[in-house]
């Protein structure tokens, strides 16, 4: 079974500004030659085997490992937040934070395989290279940015503790929390549907090795529809979330320094300094702001791409450089796969209501 072909044109670009950085360009081939848009010879900034190994290094192996990493300290958040029990908003906040991430770890796992030469060159009764968006793309995307609105709602929520903390908790209570990271999962959800609609999974016969093989299917509309879903998760969930934790959380830093000189100054000693803010809400704050940071950095790679390609549309997977696109996006699902795998340490390193359940929990003891 051969995989050298390149991958099919994306029209999509004619519709809307750019190709969507995940879903179409996640179908790749690996190009043994490779053409511009308008048919002529291209060279390429990264060749056909630069491209080879970096997939192997960066996805297949480095992503992997991470994603793996990622699956087990979400299963652990996940039950380490079952037992603290659901009757603090945060905690119902960092639940759903939990659960997207690890559902965004799932597809990348079957990224890192999809993409592994071992295994598309193998005898199989699909073509991993056809599936792949439908699969492991959009499944992976949809629940980044799921994680990408909470995290905004969970840096808001804190900002609101700072601005008016002696009313945040009649604002954002646990029964509230609830309903908005559940309309949250819903909205991203609804997203996707008109992704759904273009594309499908059908059985083909297939004459070349005379056995049913899995094939990608689409819609006439499918252009059309892809489009409307790669404009509101690229505006909404990429563009606008990213900006809101990015102000969420200078906001929070501004106002931990400035509260810090104020108790140092006053040398106020009570639970309820720093102008109504307790300290385990302080602890709170630090927590998030660092999750907040982490997002930002990790978030960086791939926003940055997506603005890129609204720049520059010949930017993507079949346009004037693919390896180096497809570099760009690999480095980008590292980063997001590392964001998603690493709030673990910042709980263990800042909540001691955490730690507590996590040693009694895994390690059978408690805490002194």
């Amino acid at each position: 079974m051969s995989h050298t072909s390149l991958p099919p044109r994306m029209s999509i670009s004619h519709l809307w500004g750019n190709s969507s950085t995940y879903s179409r360009d996640l179908k790749m081939s690996l190009p043994m030659t490779t053409s511009s848009p308008s048919g002529s010879f291209h060279e390429n900034i990264v060749s056909d085997e630069q491209w080879l190994i970096f997939q192997v290094v960066n996805i297949v192996v480095i992503c992997g490992l991470v994603s793996l990493f990622g699956v087990a300290s979400n299963i652990i958040n996940i039950v380490v937040f079952a037992k603290q029990g659901f009757q603090d908003s945060m905690n119902i906040s960092l639940m759903g934070l939990a659960v997207s991430d690890l559902c965004s770890l799932l597809p990348m796992i079957w990224l890192s395989i999809c993409l592994n030469p071992l295994f598309y060159n193998s005898e199989l009764p699909f073509d991993p290279m056809d599936l792949i968006s439908l699969t492991g793309g959009m499944p992976h995307i949809t629940f980044v940015k799921i994680a990408t609105i909470i995290t905004a709602f969970i840096t808001f929520e804190r900002c609101l503790c700072i601005a008016i903390p002696l009313k945040v908790k009649t604002i954002i209570t646990p029964g509230r929390t609830k309903i908005i990271i559940i309309s949250i999962y819903i909205a991203m959800f609804a997203m996707v549907v008109p992704f759904c609609f273009g594309n499908g999974i059908e059985s083909i016969f297939d004459y070349t090795t005379n056995a049913t093989v899995l094939k990608a299917t689409f819609t006439a509309e499918r252009e059309e529809l892809e489009a409307i879903t790669f404009l509101f998760q690229g505006i909404v969930a990429t563009t606008f979330s990213f900006v809101f934790v990015v102000c969420c959380t200078i906001v929070l830093v501004v106002k931990l320094n400035s509260k810090t000189k104020w108790r140092q100054a006053t040398a106020a000693k009570s639970d309820r300094a720093a102008g109504g803010v307790g300290v385990k809400d302080q602890k709170v704050v630090k927590m998030v702001t660092l999750i907040a940071v982490i997002f930002i950095v990790c978030s960086l790679p791939s926003t940055f791409l997506f603005l890129y390609m609204v720049i520059d549309p010949s930017f993507r997977v079949d346009g004037v450089y693919p390896n180096m696109f497809l570099v760009v996006w690999s480095l980008s699902s590292l980063t997001e796969a590392i964001n998603s795998s690493v709030n673990i340490f910042v709980y263990l390193k800042m909540s001691s209501k955490y730690q507590a359940v996590f040693m009694k929990t895994f390690w059978n003891k408690k805490e002194k």
